[in-house]
């Protein structure tokens, strides 16, 4: 009988070396549980999961980013505008679908906060989406259940906390610029006015708002304008990658490198860091020090613009106060090219910096003539930024026993906050425990009541970006889980009823369109993407207090690292940021 062979490297290579080999390579499958066989079954049901269940479209009416056919044309993309909310921010996005499922987000041109750019967080985020580790049921005290009996064991809760004001009620939710979340908010401490809402985000701006608030007497939230900024110092601010609005940055920036003449100029970066970052690899001169040494740093540059001519109110305590062991020739470089650019230049800090140094940069943007040009200042109106001391009065409250229905929505605070907290410890003490979340977590495993929460791309929703523009967050898939959204959830604590979240925020936004139009310009909203009107508009605060504020600024600065000293910098990571894309393939293998 003829033998064929499939190729020459089969001719060459002969029987099989199986044959001779006393144990059969079946004990090898059978001893390791995962065999490449096993892994290459699973990711293809893996991947044939992902392809069923990414098929079903929302109830809801939803407008395409651009004018397209009402049909489905298999093979071709339709493009919705959204919102992703991402802390206090909000990415403005136009999502690419395939008969129905959601395949590549990019940014939306339109939109302040993105101008049609992105970043890998945003770009993973469509992972997130089909992830097969998403939460996808109600349990129990660990065990199976359903909606039904979350809703009936709240209603039956709900009575006595009435009675009592909410008293011993205790809702921890992470950051959220969205009005109709605020809105909710707001019911939910009428409805129970002896209850209590915290708010907490291991990665937050909460330095940022605290040191203006130092300066000026208001918390403001900062915009800056890079392509109106000649010179730039960065104080420990990774503002083109890690930093909040970094993708308006980077635009920004970018465009105050790009010469479109022979009359312009690049703009300048300075940078003073403690770690290597995208910015600092994109600065001409960069310094590295610690970040505890960032303040007096910051000083010693005042100290040498005052000395140039800027002029600095009731800034004596400056005068003596020791500059310390820095590039003088650096510092009088600095500063000389801040005065040369006043009113064209820019001075920020990073979120790691404590108060009173973003106090101080306030200060000098306001001497330098920066304020209401290179930066901007928008009032946070709702305060729903992440706060330290309000994990701390929880905490607190809990080791009194003074909590007895806790509700987490969002985040993982068994993981994520500080050990000597103990909040694993302290949450096994309370009566009743409820956590939202997408995926079954540690904290999810402590409390009493999981339930899942629906992806953005899932559920309905608005937001407002860091310069104040208002967006809707519009769905491109039905739940794929038995998920329900963070307006949902907080409807339903509030009030004991269920309402779909396309009808919490379309109450909203009756208050906010123009009643005579709203059909009109509710289509508008969708297609567009953004609200044509920012409602918060920037503002140019003054400083305040000016001698007591540089006081506590020298006093609270005085915290210099020793010689022999090590310092230890927490920072989130530029891929899994503070852990929550632990589970996203694309950012664990990002370089």
């Amino acid at each position: 009988m003829k033998k064929y062979w499939q190729s020459l490297d089969d001719l060459a290579a002969g029987p099989s070396p199986d044959k001779f080999q006393d144990i059969p390579a079946i004990i090898s499958e059978i001893s390791d549980p995962v065999t490449r066989r096993r892994f290459l079954s699973l990711m293809g049901a893996s991947m044939a999961l992902a392809g069923f269940v990414g098929c079903r479209r929302p109830l809801e009416h939803i407008v395409p980013y651009v004018k397209a056919p009402e049909e489905i044309v298999p093979g071709v993309a339709n493009y919705y505008a959204t919102t992703m909310p991402f802390g206090n921010n909000a990415y403005g996005l136009v999502v690419e679908s395939h008969e129905g499922r959601p395949t590549k987000i990019e940014g939306n041109k339109n939109h302040p906060s993105t101008l049609g750019r992105s970043n890998p967080f945003i770009q993973a985020s469509v992972l997130s989406l089909y992830d097969p580790d998403r939460s996808q049921v109600v349990t129990h005290n660990g065990a199976e259940s359903t909606w039904e009996d979350f809703i009936s064991f709240w209603r039956e809760q709900s009575p006595a906390l009435s009675a009592n004001g909410g008293a011993g009620l205790t809702i921890l939710c992470g950051p959220f610029s969205s009005p109709t979340l605020a809105r909710l908010k707001d019911q939910f401490l009428k409805t129970y006015p002896k209850a209590k809402w915290g708010t907490y985000e291991p990665v937050s701006d909460e330095n940022i708002y605290e040191g203006i608030k130092l300066a000026s007497g208001k918390a403001y939230q900062p915009v800056y304008h890079f392509e109106k900024a000649k010179v730039i110092l960065s104080l420990d601010s990774d503002f083109l990658y890690s930093e909040s609005d970094s993708i308006r940055n980077a635009k920004g920036f970018t465009d105050g490198r790009r010469i479109k003449s022979e009359h312009d100029d690049m703009n300048r970066l300075y940078v003073a860091e403690s770690a290597y970052t995208i910015t600092g690899a994109m600065a001409d001169h960069r310094l590295a020090i610690p970040s505890s040494d960032i303040g007096y740093f910051a000083i010693a540059v005042a100290k040498e613009l005052k000395r140039q001519g800027l002029t600095l109110p009731d800034s004596e305590p400056l005068d003596n106060f020791n500059r310390g062991n820095f590039d003088n020739n650096w510092i009088r470089v600095v500063a000389s090219d801040l005065l040369d650019a006043k009113g064209k230049s820019l001075i920020l800090a990073g979120r790691n910096q404590p108060p009173q140094v973003h106090a101080l940069v306030f200060a000098l943007n306001s001497a330098l003539g920066n304020i209401g040009k290179s930066v901007g200042y928008r009032y946070i109106y709702d305060d729903t930024h992440s706060s330290l001391s309000d994990l701390s009065s929880l905490c607190d409250d809990l080791k009194r026993g003074e909590i007895s229905t806790l509700i987490i929505l969002g985040g993982n605070p068994v993981y994520n906050t500080s050990s000597d907290l103990a909040f694993g410890d302290l949450l096994k003490n309370v009566k009743h425990t409820i956590h939202l979340s997408e995926y079954a977590d540690e904290t999810s495993n402590l409390c009493q009541w999981h339930l899942p929460e629906t992806h953005y791309l899932e559920g309905w929703g608005d937001a407002r970006s860091i310069d104040g523009t208002l967006s809707v967050i519009q769905p491109l898939i039905a739940p794929l889980y038995d998920g329900r959204s963070l307006v949902e959830i907080i409807n339903l604590i509030t009030n004991g009823q269920e309402a779909r979240g396309y009808d919490l925020v379309r109450d909203v936004w009756k208050s906010i369109l123009w009643p005579v139009n709203y059909e009109r310009d509710r289509q508008r909203l969708l297609n567009d993407g953004l609200y044509w009107e920012n409602p918060s508009p920037e503002e140019v605060p003054r400083v305040n207090n000016k001698a007591i504020f540089y006081q506590a600024t020298l006093r609270s600065i005085d915290n210099r690292l020793g010689i022999n000293n090590l310092e230890i910098n927490f920072r989130p990571s530029p891929t899994l940021y503070d852990g929550r894309y632990a589970n996203n393939a694309w950012l664990q293998e990002l370089p």
